[in-house]
């Protein structure tokens, strides 16, 4: 791990330390009849992150933060904040998460809680445990929000660091869309909060509830679209086994696609869409008209180049077996056409061609270029640039290719996937904290 990376955990760890001594000395004393209530929204907290559901091979979803902000506000004090760290620190040891990884996932809560707290203080929020149960929308909504800035901030530095990226970039590509369902979780805090002080016992039943009918939700999402994902990719292997030069061309030429989009600076949603049209972009060569040109060594014909040429048609009319898939049916099709239109099977030409196909057609020729072939070794990064030099404006879009060779993204396309995968070593610490974009989520 690197040597950033662990400074940046402990310096967390400090600060998360500061932000409890400052609310310590604000208010030193306990009012333990108010923190009975907080002690059992923190139990339930306990309970939703022990519940954790993969949303990622490498990280979890889960809805403690929702019982933990409740506890805040029924009774914002250090020692919440204690009971919140003490929580989760509880529950990493539940899932056997220790060392490092642990740290940082306790010491990040823990932070964000301190500065919701904090915030929540400042701004005139009173204890909804003692007399004044009203709702105060300013230091209600500000500590709702400022729990999540903290919480993703931490998080997207520790991605940016352990990978090398821009930390406000990272924390706005995963994290942006986030801020919304903060928003509309505000109510929801106060509201489980409230529920306590006026049901005690009872009004906790709701919030339990919740964790679980959550949890079970997004588990069963996140099992189906697993599925499907590896079914997927189970269907371009099978499609694979029929060109023996072209074993995991189709995983390269969608990670390439993801990586060019990125360079030309496409949304999140927009770079995963691109990235399953890769992804699929020849699965038409499993059609019998393609089996005994694929098992051919030599050279083709002109007879059998024109029927090789039909195989964006057989993809795309494949793909539009797939109702999620309908949108990226052009840029299958149309993968093979050059920017001064004489590609197939349609002759596009120029912004006619889907951005999706002109990227895709970068990504299938840098893999042809990169690959070891029995009349010619793999070229290196600096032969595959001039020839994209070479046919800019001719084959490629040349606005796409200046913005790739002039990105830092162009370099990792020759990274190899294995070692680009290694360096998320860190990132796995965040299994509890890194949050998807979905409603209640920490």
């Amino acid at each position: 791990m690197k040597t950033r990376v662990i400074a940046y955990v402990w310096t967390v760890v400090a600060m998360a330390i500061a932000a409890i001594a400052v609310l310590y000395l604000q208010t030193p004393e306990v009012e333990f009849d108010y923190l009975k209530g907080s002690a059992l929204l923190t139990l339930i907290g306990f309970v939703a992150a022990s519940l954790a559901y993969r949303v990622q091979r490498s990280s979890l979803g889960e809805t403690s933060f929702l019982p933990h902000l409740s506890a805040l506000v029924l009774y914002p004090s250090w020692a919440v904040v204690a009971l919140v760290g003490i929580a989760c620190a509880a529950a990493e040891a539940r899932r056997r998460k220790f060392g490092i990884k642990m740290v940082f996932n306790v010491a990040q809560l823990v932070l964000a809680a301190a500065v919701a707290c904090l915030t929540y203080l400042i701004l005139g929020g009173k204890p909804l445990a003692g007399a004044d149960a009203s709702f105060h929308a300013l230091p209600h909504s500000t500590a709702v929000i400022a729990f999540g800035l903290v919480n993703s901030f931490a998080v997207a530095a520790a991605i940016g660091l352990a990978e090398g990226k821009n930390i406000i970039k990272t924390w706005y590509e995963g994290n942006a869309a986030g801020l919304v369902y903060d928003i509309v979780l505000i109510p929801f805090v106060y509201g489980f909060a409230r529920a306590y002080h006026d049901w005690s016992v009872w009004g906790a039943a709701p919030l339990l509830t919740l964790v679980f009918g959550l949890k079970y939700t997004y588990q069963s999402k996140h099992q189906l679209e697993t599925t499907n994902k590896e079914l997927l990719e189970l269907f371009v292997h099978t499609v694979e086994f029929r060109d023996p030069y072209t074993s995991g061309h189709s995983q390269r030429v969608s990670r390439y696609s993801r990586i060019i989009a990125k360079a030309v600076g496409l949304s999140s949603k927009e770079i995963a869409r691109i990235e399953i049209a890769g992804m699929l972009h020849d699965v038409g060569k499993i059609h019998e008209i393609f089996g005994p040109i694929l098992s051919k060594s030599g050279r083709l014909t002109p007879e059998e180049r024109a029927i090789m040429e039909l195989h964006p048609i057989k993809s795309a009319e494949l793909v539009a077996k797939l109702s999620e898939f309908t949108d990226i049916i052009p840029a299958v099709r149309h993968h093979h056409e050059n920017w001064d239109g004489t590609g197939y099977p349609d002759r596009l030409a120029g912004r006619d061609i889907p951005l999706g196909s002109r990227i895709i057609m970068f990504a299938d020729t840098i893999d042809a270029m990169t690959t070891d072939r029995p009349y010619r070794k793999a070229m290196t990064e600096v032969d595959v640039r001039a020839e994209l030099l070479k046919y800019k404006g001719a084959q490629f879009d040349p606005y796409i290719c200046d913005a790739l060779l002039a990105s830092p993204e162009y370099h990792h396309i020759f990274v190899p996937a294995d070692s680009s995968r290694s360096s998320l070593s860190f990132t796995q610490i965040l299994d509890r904290a890194r949050r998807p974009k979905t409603p209640a989520v920490a």
